[in-house]
């Protein structure tokens, strides 16, 4: 044990948190990985339902991009604060930049903010070339200093610190940042390329926001210099390098957040590459909860774009064929029930803390009663899930069942992870020890789900299926809150089970924030480990693929990760999530975003996608 603690104290993570989705889950974009992976996706990548035919002339500047989102942000918008999912990352990327792109090529980042990179030979000294002559918004250059100041802050930050808690140390001098870390880690700059904490904003904006984590007293990264300073920013009106500049924000359903084109983008004609982006004049996002409005306003023109992972709605858009389509699912998500595992104690985070005695995981004992601890309670509810069935009924056939966190054609992917099937009697048989371990002869817990109806819908189907399995001993209570709220139960553990969506991204790597023990703090402290788990095996080969280069032994490990989540069942997985993002047949160029020296860019990952190269024929988005 004291040698993997060593190992697990010596590694990084980086950090993207998230929020409520279509289907009563959560998601969270993550980056491709810079080593070569040798076999392809299988499954699409991205397709049309019909063809756009582009204006002759080609992109044409002009028009205001109504987007359709599925929902708002919690502590918008600075990266070390912000609860980010699909719909964040989305306005994220209108108003700056992350530092990588994931590349079209399975496995590759390409050059963005940072225009080159390369390690040591046992890839702890990373040395980073950041692009000259960017600026933010309001005229701070970019510069090592800069990303290292962005980097320094999500270091500290109680949200996304742990997760970069691997980085010994950061040096900035001109244009060159170098990166070491307290052990190897091979595919760093792929958890750069589309991560919270890829995106990069003013050091002068962040520095002027009340709750930097420089601000805090005592710490040991406390700024005399930024306390000194006036706390008067406005973390709801960011400053990045992007396309489009802040000019409005109203949080809430049926408002929005407004940006108005970068006259002097570093990609533009003023800029840096000389290139013509961006082409839209504005992009205003509204937050449209509802799936069935959402839609209903793009069909009615009040919206140009909307995106969902709702399977009827993608299958009726695909069906209707009078809105073109991107639809995608390789590397993406997963739908699934989170499960608060939270109990006993953590020597793992006791040891990264430095404390000599384990860290209780449930100190004032607000998970005491939850069934959902004892292994056998878990087992009895996966046996008694139909997930076809909800493939079926909720997923209109067009959404594959899931048996792990891995799709088909991500590494660590697997035929047979050993996720208990769908079997009643193993389930009955199964939910008479689970009884016996929960002391009860009724098994009672909380099931939450995001407010949106279908998402309700959804989750009673399932808990109709545990009362078909388990008559009245068991009783499940359907909790619908609103998308806002949800993640903040996530992050303190304050559930017992939740309708989620997680786990995006091309390497393992990208999932090691949440699935580390280390990142697994006590309900009622904030944790990126939801579920609170801690799994010995997935730890050891977390730590082993991320410190090696050799793919096949890192897809070794990534297998072993897939075979422990199926035998603990620390999840109920329930399908892998297909994203569909319909537009009006005069949006163009939707997912054809490159980097400056012309690579394409991964098209969809996650269900987010890139805004700059976006343009409208005649420069009209409505038609």
């Amino acid at each position: 044990m004291t040698k993997l603690l060593s190992m697990l104290f010596a590694l990084a993570l980086v950090a993207a948190a998230c929020s409520g989705g279509d289907d009563g889950t959560t998601a969270d974009t993550t980056a491709t990985t810079a080593e070569e992976e040798e076999s392809g996706p299988a499954t699409t990548v991205a397709a049309t339902t019909t063809t756009v035919a582009e204006a002759a002339d080609g992109p044409v500047a002009g028009g205001t991009l109504v987007y359709g989102i599925e929902a708002d942000s919690a502590n918008p918008w600075a990266h070390y604060r912000v609860s980010c999912a699909i719909a964040c990352h989305m306005i994220l990327r209108s108003v700056t930049d992350p530092l990588f792109y994931p590349l079209e090529e399975v496995g590759a980042v390409g050059p963005h903010l940072i225009e080159s990179w390369e390690a040591n030979e046992d890839n702890t000294v990373h040395t980073w070339q950041v692009r000259d002559g960017v600026q933010f918004h309001d005229g701070t250059p970019l510069d090592a200093a800069a990303v290292a100041f962005n980097l320094n802050a999500c270091r500290f930050s109680s949200l996304t610190g742990p997760a970069l808690s691997g980085i010994a140390d950061i040096q900035a001098d001109g244009q060159t940042l170098t990166i070491t870390t307290s052990s190897p880690w091979a595919p760093l700059v792929a958890n750069f390329g589309g991560s919270t904490c890829s995106y990069m904003f003013s050091p002068a904006w962040l520095a002027s926001l009340p709750d930097i984590p420089f601000r805090t007293e005592g710490a040991p990264f406390f700024s005399e210099e930024i306390a000194a300073t006036p706390a008067d920013g406005d973390p709801a009106a960011p400053v990045g390098t992007g396309a489009f500049v802040f000019e409005s924000y109203t949080p809430g359903n049926g408002n929005s957040f407004v940006a108005v084109k970068n006259e002097n983008y570093w990609r533009g004609p003023n800029g840096v590459t000389g290139e013509s982006l961006p082409y839209l004049d504005k992009v205003e996002y509204v937050v449209a909860v509802d799936i069935a409005s959402r839609s209903s306003a793009l069909e009615s023109g009040q919206f140009d774009i909307i995106h969902t992972s709702n399977a009827d709605e993608i299958k009726t858009f695909q069906d209707d064929g009078e809105f073109p389509m991107i639809t995608a699912s390789d590397f993406g998500a997963t739908s699934y029930i989170l499960l608060n595992v939270a109990a006993g104690e953590n020597p793992t985070l006791a040891f990264l803390q430095g404390l000599d005695a384990p860290v209780p995981m449930d100190p004032n004992g607000l998970n005491d009663g939850n069934p959902l601890v004892h292994l056998s309670c878990r087992r009895a509810l996966a046996h008694a899930t139909d997930s076809q069935r909800v493939a079926d009924e909720r997923g209109a056939g067009i959404v594959e069942v899931a048996n792990g966190p891995f799709p088909p054609g991500s590494i660590g992917y697997l035929e047979d992870t050993g996720y208990p099937q769908f079997d009643i009697a193993a389930a009955q048989a199964e939910f008479e020890t689970c009884k016996a371990d929960a002391g009860t002869d009724v098994i009672q817990f909380t099931y939450n789900t995001t407010n949106d109806p279908f998402n309700v819908e959804t989750n009673q189907l399932i808990a109709s299926m545990w009362a078909d399995a388990f008559g009245d001993e068991i009783q499940v209570t359907i909790t619908p809150v609103e998308q806002g709220q949800y993640i903040g139960l996530a992050l303190t553990g304050t559930f017992q089970a939740q309708g989620w969506r997680n786990h995006s991204g091309i390497d393992p790597d990208n999932q090691f924030l949440w699935w580390f023990s280390g990142t697994s703090s006590p309900v009622g402290s904030l944790a990126l480990n939801f579920g609170r788990f801690q799994d010995p095996v997935i730890d050891e080969n977390l730590v082993l693929q991320r410190s090696v280069g050799d793919l096949e032994t890192r897809r070794a490990a990534a297998e072993a990760i897939n075979r422990s989540f199926g035998e603990n069942v620390w999840n109920i997985w329930n399908t892998w999530t297909l994203w569909g993002v319909p537009f009006s047949p005069n949006v163009q160029n939707v997912v054809g975003a490159t980097t400056p020296e012309g690579d394409i860019t991964k098209p969809v990952i996650g269900g987010a996608h890139y805004m700059s190269e976006i343009w409208c024929l005649n420069g009209d988005c409505q038609g």
